[in-house]
């Protein structure tokens, strides 16, 4: 099925799963847009056929790629594990144990689409996906370029409430290269959360 956005300039954008012929033009857009080596095609490969994770491309006009939203369902103690936090901070927050958890894993536009809510249409998107199957409270883990954090003010919009800071959490990832750090990322990272 194919969800569809206009954005402020009325330029139409498509929603669509992506799929395996889309692996090069996907690794491509990941590379420019968060980083390179973030994903190989395995784990894309994965993503498409793994019934809990969600890789939606968005299409502008017949073809072009001009963005992507990644999400999945998953649970508190992997969320932690992640971000390097506490477990016991998670479930603190958690109103319903067990809860059915969702994280936003990754969130990419290219460049000569950006600042016109485009991140928010896709954010809007996955909430409404994500209560279509019941998911109880969805995470994003947010990358921080110095004390900057790109996705704050869409997550804000968007309803999200800041968690935590989470420290160096791509530093283990030797085969990331961090656009801000240019090599190995030292970034860190702010988590926030919503319920649904």
């Amino acid at each position: 099925m194919i969800y569809n956005f206009k954005d402020k300039n009325n330029t139409l954008f498509s929603f669509r799963l992506l799929t395996k012929e889309d692996l090069e033009e996907t690794i491509s857009l990941c590379n420019e847009c968060v980083g390179e080596n973030l994903y190989s095609k395995e784990d894309l490969r994965k993503a498409i056929e793994d019934s809990e994770h969600f890789f939606y491309l968005v299409t502008a006009g017949e073809k072009e790629i001009a963005g992507y939203i990644y999400y999945y369902l998953t649970d508190l103690k992997s969320i932690a594990d992640y971000t390097k936090l506490n477990v016991k901070l998670f479930y603190d927050i958690c109103s319903r144990k067990p809860a059915k958890v969702a994280k936003i894993q990754s969130v990419a536009v290219r460049d000569k689409y950006r600042g016109s809510n485009f991140s928010v249409s896709m954010i809007d998107f996955a909430l409404g996906k994500l209560k279509e199957i019941r998911a109880d409270i969805v995470f994003g883990v947010c990358w921080k370029m110095g004390e900057y954090v790109p996705m704050k003010k869409t997550l804000c919009e968007c309803g999200f409430t800041y968690f935590s800071k989470a420290e160096k959490i791509w530093y283990e990832d030797t085969k990331l290269i961090c656009p801000y750090c240019k090599g190995r990322c030292v970034c860190d990272a702010e988590v926030y959360y919503r319920y649904l």
